[in-house]
């Protein structure tokens, strides 16, 4: 990240950790914090973007929500409301891009590998959904993906450089 702002794509954990300190409020001064999916290394891009001091965006697919609804129970349990993650769809905030699943990124994802070598030369399958994370990170001209998934992070550093991805 020390090459300047990016857009921030997060993958399902990311977006989860966000929308539970966005909705919970949990940080003064409305400012996000370090959390189990939510890196050091992305916190002040992320707050100068929520800020409005940069015209880079915090972006997830609309497969990340269904990924997060589908898993609801484990995932967010009753930390957040229904009814305010619906809202929050209906009209995110001004720094925040739903990302939509489209022919374009149809394209996109077929450039995403299925499976990727990792340590050892262990072969592991990446999951369709996790391809949809990467490649929504791929369709951005700067982008950095917030993932802790091994796999997503093996297969973004075979595609990028080290300062394009962070690790949670």
């Amino acid at each position: 990240m020390s090459q300047g702002m990016a857009d921030l794509v997060l993958d399902v954990g990311a977006l989860r950790d966000l929308l539970v300190q966005y909705f919970q409020n949990q940080v003064p001064s409305n400012e996000f914090v370090e959390s189990e999916y939510l890196p050091r290394a992305c916190i002040s891009v992320l707050n100068r973007i929520t800020r409005g001091g940069s015209h880079h965006m915090v972006v997830a697919s609309s497969v990340a929500f269904v990924e997060l609804c589908f898993n609801w129970q484990d995932l967010i349990g009753d930390r957040i409301e229904c009814h305010r993650l619906a809202a929050f769809l209906d009209e995110p905030p001004e720094w925040f891009t739903v990302e939509p699943l489209d022919e374009a990124m149809v394209e996109i994802i077929g450039e995403v590998s299925s499976r990727i070598t990792i340590e050892e030369g262990r072969v592991e399958q990446i999951e369709w959904t996790d391809a949809v994370h990467a490649a929504t990170a791929l369709a951005r001209d700067r982008a950095v993906l917030i993932t802790s998934d091994h796999r997503l992070n093996a297969f973004w550093e075979s595609r990028m450089n080290g300062d394009r991805r962070v690790r949670a």
